[in-house]
């Protein structure tokens, strides 16, 4: 059986919660339509929402909780993803918080706060997930690697760093110039990386494309501090079912640096492109930039 596609609602995961414990989250779903019927059922208008079914999926979710000193923590919870059906199609779908992206183990509050943390320039990956991030289920260094490989490519518009289903940036990044006139400024907004976070022109291209994403909360002045999740419940509200979408790394980079004559001892490794620096065990967090 084809498993769920994946759509988000504009809410975050605690909002989610309280509503679905309260019967009250398919008020939330009065103007979310099938994105298949969409396309398909163009001509018949309007048409219906999509409706809440007795079934949900449990799934792990790495999420940031304050803990008894008020320090945000890295914590694991079992996640409750309410289904959803069509009721002209009959496709069902997993109906996901704005906090909580597709394909992903860790909610939007985590990466956004590892990748902020990096994107300053002055921490290694080790130190960010080890000296600045608490907890017990922390991010690998790796893994915030491929965060910003992957947010950093998909933000440039590269295919590669899409997931499936997943909006294109350059229809968002038009959508907010469109409502938001000072996004037109960000494009000649000077970005400054740390020359010790890349050893190639398409790493540094996006780490700044990933820094340049950071920037777009900022630019959406709002009374709370901007965040990707409020950024992506934006982008929901606008008609896009399935909000922010990023791949975990691409095949182009890896995070640390050997030489190619030790690829043997890998057990004749052979990427699909080229790799500069393949990934190898932790060490330190001054070991490794």
């Amino acid at each position: 059986m084809e498993a769920p596609i994946p759509i988000t609602i504009a809410i975050t995961n605690a909002t989610y919660i309280c509503l679905y414990s309260q019967g009250l989250l398919a008020d939330y779903l009065a103007e979310t339509i099938c994105p298949k019927c969409s396309v398909d059922c163009a001509c018949q208008q309007p048409l219906p929402s999509l409706e809440l079914t007795n079934s949900t999926v449990c799934r792990t979710l790495y999420k940031l909780e304050k803990d008894h000193e008020g320090i945000d923590t890295v914590v694991k919870d079992m996640a409750q993803i309410v289904l959803v059906r069509c009721p002209i199609c009959k496709s069902r779908f997993r109906l996901l918080p704005a906090d909580i992206l597709p394909y992903k183990l860790y909610s939007l509050s985590v990466i956004e706060l590892s990748v902020s943390l990096y994107n300053r320039g002055d921490m290694a990956l080790r130190q960010v997930v080890w000296d600045h991030l608490y907890g017990d289920h922390t991010p690998e260094h790796a893994t915030l690697h491929a965060w910003t490989e992957g947010l950093g490519a998909w933000w440039l518009g590269r295919p590669m760093g899409e997931t499936a289903f997943s909006i294109p940036a350059t229809r968002i990044q038009a959508e907010l110039e469109i409502r938001y006139p000072q996004m037109c400024s960000l494009h000649g907004q000077p970005v400054w990386i740390n020359p010790d976070r890349y050893r190639s022109q398409g790493r540094r291209e996006r780490l700044e494309a990933c820094k340049q994403f950071e920037f777009v909360s900022t630019l959406i002045a709002s009374e709370n501090p901007p965040n990707f999740a409020e950024l992506n419940c934006l982008i929901v509200s606008w008609g896009n079912s399935f909000g922010l979408g990023f791949k975990t790394g691409i095949s182009c980079t890896a995070a640390e640096h050997i030489n190619f004559k030790n690829m043997r001892t890998w057990g004749h490794i052979l990427p699909k492109e080229p790799l500069s620096c393949p990934i190898h065990g932790r060490s330190p967090p001054g070991g490794s930039k």
